[in-house]
C-alpha cells in the first residue's frame, strides 16, 4: 500500500517568475537573467514530478506514506517518505553535466561545456534535515537521506560521501534494499506519523506581491501567438495576428495581476491592465468570473481567486 498525502504543487516562486517573465519586455536588461531563473526553477519542478512518477509506478510491497514538499522550521524537504521501520528524506536534483561530490571538502560542483560551477551541497542539506526530523521523533526510527538525480544525462563522481547519491532509475533498487535491511526493526504506524508531521507544518503562507522595479507589459496575450495582444469585441477576445478567438483569455491575465500587483482589482484597474476602453464591458467580464467583491459602486473591488485560473 502506498499513499501520497497531497499532490506536488508548482512552486509559488516558479509561478511568480513565469508571470513576471511574460510581463517583462524582451528588450529589458533583466529579461535574460529572468528567463534563466524560470528555466532553472521549471527544470527543478520537472525533476520532482519525474521522481513522483517513478514512485507511483513502483510497488514496494511495503506500506508507506509520501509527503512531497514538506517544510518545517526552515527545512524544505523535496519528499518525505514514512515507512513502518524507517523514514526516508529525498533531495531531488535535475542537473545535467559531470557532477562531482567530495565528502571531505564538502564540495559539490557541476562541469558543463567546460565550465565548472560550484553549487550548494545537497549532502549538507540532508544532514540538517536528518538531524531535525530525528529530533522531532525522538530518534524512534532511523532517518535516511538520499540525493536523487533525475537527469539521465548527468554523470556522477562521488567521493567519501556517506549518504546514497543515485540516479532516479536506481531508486526502486535502493528502496528494496532499505526495506529488506529494516524488515525486522521496530515498527510504527506510518499514518499516525504522517498526521504528526503534518500537524507541525506552518499555516499556508499568503504571498504578497513584490513591488515591481520596472513597468510591466499590460494587455491580454493571445495563447497561440503568446505575445500578441488581443482586443475585446462582441463577448470574445480576438487576435488580429492569427485570427484566434477566445472567451476567457482574461483569466490567465488576472492571475498575472494577482501575482504581480495585488489580489483585488477595480473596474478602472482592469481596463488599464487589459486594454479595454468600455467600462460596461469590463464590468461584464469581471462579473462573469464570479469573484467575491468588496465595497460598492465606485469603491467596488473584485477579489481575484487563485482557484481555477491555472
Amino acid at each position: 500500500m502506498q499513499l501520497l498525502i497531497k499532490e506536488r504543487q508548482r512552486p509559488h516562486k516558479l509561478v511568480y517568475f513565469e508571470a513576471l517573465l511574460r510581463r517583462t519586455p524582451s528588450s529589458h536588461p533583466s529579461h535574460p537573467e529572468l528567463k534563466e531563473n524560470v528555466r532553472r526553477r521549471a527544470a527543478g519542478y520537472a525533476g520532482e514530478c519525474w521522481f513522483d512518477k517513478i514512485c507511483m509506478n513502483y510497488n514496494t510491497g511495503e506500506p508507506y506514506i509520501a509527503i512531497p514538499d514538506y517544510s518545517i522550521q526552515g527545512h524544505q524537504i523535496d519528499t518525505l517518505f514514512i515507512f513502518p521501520s524507517f523514514i526516508l528524506l529525498i533531495e531531488i536534483k535535475n542537473i545535467s553535466g559531470f557532477i562531482e561530490m567530495d565528502g571531505d571538502k564538502r564540495q559539490f560542483s557541476r562541469t558543463l561545456n567546460g565550465v565548472i560551477t560550484g553549487m550548494t551541497n545537497p549532502d549538507d542539506q540532508l544532514y540538517r534535515h536528518e538531524k531535525q526530523i530525528s529530533k522531532l521523533i525522538d530518534n524512534k526510527l532511523p532517518v535516511i537521506g538520499i540525493v536523487v538525480f533525475t537527469n539521465s544525462s548527468c554523470v556522477l563522481s562521488v567521493k567519501n560521501v556517506e549518504r546514497r547519491v543515485i540516479h532516479s532509475s536506481g531508486f526502486p533498487y535502493v528502496l528494496d534494499h532499505l526495506i529488506a535491511q529494516h524488515r525486522n526493526s521496530l515498527k510504527h504506524d506510518p499514518l499516525q506519523l504522517s498526521e504528526f508531521f503534518l500537524s507541525l507544518q506552518p499555516p499556508v503562507q499568503i504571498h504578497e506581491p513584490i513591488p515591481l522595479p520596472y513597468p510591466i507589459l499590460t494587455g491580454i496575450f493571445c495563447p497561440d501567438c503568446l505575445s500578441s495582444r488581443m482586443t475585446y469585441s462582441r463577448k470574445f477576445w480576438r487576435c488580429s495576428n492569427c485570427g484566434g478567438k477566445q472567451k476567457n483569455t482574461h483569466l490567465p491575465a488576472l492571475q498575472d495581476y494577482r501575482l504581480l500587483i495585488g489580489n483585488t482589482i477595480s473596474n478602472r484597474e482592469f481596463r488599464w491592465f487589459s486594454g479595454i476602453n468600455s467600462r460596461s464591458n469590463a464590468a461584464a467580464i469581471l462579473q462573469s468570473a464570479n469573484f467575491e467583491t468588496v465595497g460598492n459602486q465606485k469603491s467596488l473591488r473584485y477579489i481575484i481567486s487563485e482557484t481555477g485560473l491555472y
